[in-house]
């Protein structure tokens, strides 16, 4: 039969260019008891949230998505120009607390936190604080009038992006202080609250990437995927600080396509999967790549808490030193 819930329409609140991003977002302002199969939790439920090259922030109620429940612009200073401008979305990742049914223990967890990055300008970590009632005037306005109402900006904290466009962002979901971010300039950049620049910059090669992904059990392991079809593993604990190089990098695709997605499995994590123009691969990583180390949640702490360059690498070559 058909399986199709929902679909939604076009209206003057709508995106009017590509999605780029589409995710659940946990809202405790919402009552979970009444999401039912929507699911539904006692601490909130998971809205559907939409993110798109126009700058809009999407929210819909999965019971009919017809028209956006709520709706967000990505709106910030162009430091450039010192104007307000709205930047579209080329990528983003909203925040699911815990992954795999609870293997994954997250802290500094901030329901309605979410990050997006923008094509050629800079990386936003944002919060979402509509409400039920805010969310039932935005759709009554936008019955009545037919006029998408007024959309705020969601913008909490600007960060410097690449030089290009930025192709991926992902929140580390063990600590969700840290986030990284891949682009257009070859570089894998890791950020934190504290800092507007990148904290940890890694350029393994020539190119772009396109793919980054924390590992669900390692949590200082990052794995990104660009150019050529090269997969390229950060182990943070023995990186050091001062050439951030690759501990594992392999090519993809013997033909040199270029890895436009890359996934961890959450419940089984020695899998991981990469996506090209033609082909999805599983690779078996080693138990070293899977295994959590001693010390190494310690390591994440101490890069969340860097407010320079110099402080995450110094993090970084301590933790490298205590390896040896």
């Amino acid at each position: 039969g058909d399986a199709l819930v929902g679909k939604s329409e076009v209206s003057d609140a709508s995106h009017r260019e590509p999605v780029t991003r589409v995710g659940w977002m946990r809202n405790p302002e919402l009552d979970g008891r009444a999401a039912g199969v929507w699911g539904g939790h006692d601490d909130g439920t998971y809205e559907l949230v939409s993110a798109g090259s126009d700058g809009r922030v999407l929210v819909w109620d999965a019971s009919d998505v017809s028209h956006p429940a709520y709706g967000y612009e990505l709106t910030a200073v162009n430091e450039a120009s010192g104007a307000m401008t709205t930047w579209g979305a080329s990528c983003a990742d909203f925040s699911r607390g815990s992954l795999a049914a609870g293997r994954v223990t997250t802290t500094h967890v901030e329901p309605g936190s979410f990050y997006a990055g923008s094509d050629g300008g800079p990386v936003f970590r944002c919060a979402a604080r509509h409400s039920r009632t805010t969310s039932a005037e935005f759709r009554h306005r936008l019955k009545d009038s037919g006029v998408a109402p007024p959309m705020y900006s969601p913008v909490k904290q600007t960060h410097d992006g690449h030089k290009g466009a930025t192709h991926a962002v992902c929140v580390n979901p063990h600590d969700q202080r840290v986030f990284a971010t891949c682009g257009g300039d070859g570089a894998l950049r890791l950020y934190t609250r504290y800092a507007s620049g990148g904290v940890v910059t890694a350029t393994s090669a020539p190119g772009a990437l396109f793919a980054a992904g924390w590992s669900p059990t390692r949590p200082a392991l990052i794995a990104c995927g660009g150019v050529g079809g090269r997969v390229c593993l950060y182990d943070l604990t023995a990186t050091g600080g001062e050439d951030v190089q690759p501990t594992e990098q392999f090519r993809a695709c013997d033909a040199g396509t270029d890895v436009q997605a890359i996934a961890f499995n959450p419940a089984l994590p020695e899998y991981l999967a990469t996506a090209d123009a033609r082909f999805v691969r599983v690779w078996e990583l080693g138990a070293g790549l899977t295994t959590e180390r001693a010390g190494e949640r310690r390591v994440i702490d101490a890069i969340a808490g860097a407010e320079t360059a110099a402080e995450a690498a110094a993090a970084l070559d301590a933790a490298k030193a205590s390896r040896r």
